[in-house]
């Protein structure tokens, strides 16, 4: 399998990113003699490294260097390969990077810990736990079940290429019915009456999620808190001040550090982690008003935490009285950069779609101009250029906005004929993940302080793969015509 990773979060140079095409193929020696062992821009990458760093890489690998220059936050790692994003990370190829320490991290004991390290005991207690929630199907032989065909998608069994513009393997969305935290199905964590620090990941292929902590896992949705999310940070590191949340809205890729309160709960008391997200595409609104929420029995539960007794006091501030690190926002925008969210159905066959999905720009007209993975750059800001990009999603679903190798700031959201409105409290922070909400404009801000060619895309992986994606490149001044 064609692999590439991709630090997400991180600030590194473009032989690092984890670029889609810079894939490459183990060194194995059953590879067949007709097969590409690397993808079109690995020799170029591997050749800026061993440049830059002096170090070469072998055959069947390719070595990294990431710089760790960045505030302590929660990153996360997966593969990146060109078309098949969705299958490798559905296979697992995915993990925790947490930074820590500098000036924009808080003082050993003021937040809950320790976290799980390498080396520890067994039976160690910890109280920084981080969690990748993700949703997986099952072979009744317990093996992974993904579709082979379009047709787990809508039924539609044929034509396909070359005998219609639809391909047999693209599902412009996969939704599990199973939930998995930590890779485990429906686990129990048992958890003291204390305070608790959550790194709480989107790992979902395609679908969001409404967190809430509840008494009654099968209670009618949606159902009442039983406990608050208390969010500290996103996935640029902390957030000004702490944000109070009865239920937390998580798009794939995204990431909230939480602490969650123990301390009130009664020995023996069982609550649960439910998701009240759809079980379809996700395009905003309220549960059980604006869409049917996840079902109750299945996807509509991730774990369960059972209450024991306390075994050490617990030191750390309560999340209210918190301050949190300075934080610096970005400065003044010097361009406005206008792009597209897209969707296809098929030119030849009436009433199947989507085809595919695709980002893009916006022509003079305000009209918008699909493009392909393929097609020319149209993304160039210049080195230390601070950009606002809005971000205009003509389709019906919402999308999750992930730009490479930079963190941003949400400035605000404009639904269509209506004022623009200010983010939400939990994304007051630095970003690198955003929701663009159907039929309205996203506005965000970046500063490009780093040369090289990179991607943005939606981390919806369907659609990522089939191929809502696009390269852009930070150049020096001189060559950053548009």
């Amino acid at each position: 399998m064609p692999i590439v990773t991709h630090l997400h979060g991180g600030h590194n140079a473009e032989e690092s990113d984890g670029y889609p095409e810079a894939w490459y193929l183990p060194a194995a020696a059953d590879i067949p003699v007709h097969y590409a062992e690397v993808g079109s821009f690995y020799q170029e990458f591997k050749d800026k490294f061993e440049t830059r760093y002096a170090t070469s890489w072998s055959k069947g690998s390719a070595v990294f260097q990431y710089a760790n220059r960045d505030r302590a936050s929660t990153f996360w790692f997966h593969d990146h390969a060109l078309g098949i994003t969705r299958l490798n990370v559905y296979a697992g190829l995915a993990g925790f990077y947490l930074m820590r320490g500098g000036p924009a991290d808080l003082a050993e004991g003021m937040l809950p810990g320790p976290a799980p390290k390498l080396g520890d005991r067994p039976g160690k207690r910890y109280y920084e736990v981080p969690v990748v929630i993700q949703d997986r199907s099952f072979n009744t032989d317990g093996s992974l079940f993904f579709p082979a065909s379009r047709a787990f998608f809508d039924g539609f069994t044929g034509p396909y290429i070359p005998d219609s513009d639809i391909s047999p393997i693209a599902n412009p969305e996969f939704f599990g019915n199973t939930m998995v935290a930590n890779g485990r199905t429906w686990p129990v964590l048992p958890v003291e009456p204390r305070r608790y620090r959550f790194r709480f990941l989107n790992g979902c292929n395609v679908r969001f999620l409404i967190l809430k902590i509840v008494t009654d896992p099968l209670a009618p949705r949606p159902a009442p808190s039983a406990l608050p999310f208390w969010q500290v940070g996103s996935e640029g590191g902390f957030l000004p001040a702490p944000v109070r949340l009865d239920q937390m809205l998580t798009a794939p890729a995204e990431r909230a550090d939480v602490i969650v309160d123990f301390t009130s709960v009664a020995v023996g008391t069982e609550l649960y982690l439910i998701n009240e997200g759809p079980d379809t595409a996700f395009g905003g609104g309220v549960a059980g008003k604006d869409f049917q929420p996840a079902d109750p029995g299945t996807t509509g539960q991730v774990m369960k935490f059972v209450v024991q007794p306390l075994t050490t006091p617990d030191a750390t501030i309560p999340p209210e009285h918190l301050r949190l690190p300075p934080f610096e926002p970005l400065g003044a925008a010097s361009r406005i950069r206008r792009v597209s969210l897209n969707e296809k159905a098929s030119a030849v066959l009436p009433g199947i779609g989507p085809r595919t999905v695709l980002l893009g720009t916006l022509g003079p007209k305000g009209n918008p101009v699909p493009m392909g993975w393929g097609d020319p750059i149209t993304e160039n800001p210049a080195v230390g250029a601070t950009e606002i990009w809005e971000i205009h999603n003509t389709t019906g679903d919402a999308h999750p906005i992930h730009i490479h190798e930079v963190q941003f700031q949400v400035v605000e959201r404009q639904a269509a004929g209506q004022k623009a409105a200010p983010p939400e409290p939990w994304e007051s922070g630095f970003k690198d993940t955003a929701v663009a909400y159907p039929h309205a404009v996203t506005r965000v801000k970046a500063k490009f302080d780093q040369a090289g060619r990179y991607v943005w895309h939606c981390h919806m992986l369907d659609h990522e793969d089939n191929e809502m994606m696009r390269p852009y490149r930070v150049s020096s001044p001189e060559s950053a015509s548009p």
